[in-house]
């Protein structure tokens, strides 16, 4: 399985939302390393620290995201805080699973990968464009 890394495609220009953004791959590539565990009992407790850290960083981010959004009047805000809901509730229910072994390592992986890139490629992108218009019409 390769390992997911940060690419300068997933920046938005925004500091430190994009430092938090490699904080979030990094702890998913943290979950991914942890799949490679040999001993099916280490493995899935690493499995589930590593979707725990997750989810606790992810949580964490959003909240900072949403309070950006609503600062700047973002128009899509209540859309975009839905999708980190429902982010946030399929991770709640792997973290549940994962405890007694019940999901897919697969499953979990090709999932979280595609959403948290899309997301960011996609859902973020948009809210850091009307960002730099809010600034560009104050400053010009």
């Amino acid at each position: 399985m390769d390992i997911t890394q940060w690419s300068n495609e997933y920046s938005l220009g925004i500091e430190d939302i994009d430092e938090q953004h490699k904080a979030l791959i990094e702890c998913l590539a943290g979950l991914e390393r942890s799949m490679t565990t040999r001993d099916e009992r280490q493995r899935w407790s690493a499995i589930h620290y590593a979707i725990v850290q997750l989810t606790d960083y992810t949580r964490i981010h959003f909240a900072v995201e949403e309070s950006l959004m609503r600062i700047m009047r973002y128009p899509e805000v209540n859309r975009h805080c839905s999708q980190h809901q429902m982010f946030i509730a399929y991770l709640r229910e792997v973290e549940r699973k994962s405890i007694n072994f019940d999901v897919s390592e697969d499953e979990i992986v090709s999932f979280l990968r595609q959403w948290l890139i899309a997301h960011i490629l996609e859902e973020d992108k948009r809210y850091a464009n009307y960002f730099a218009e809010f600034w560009k019409d104050r400053s010009g």
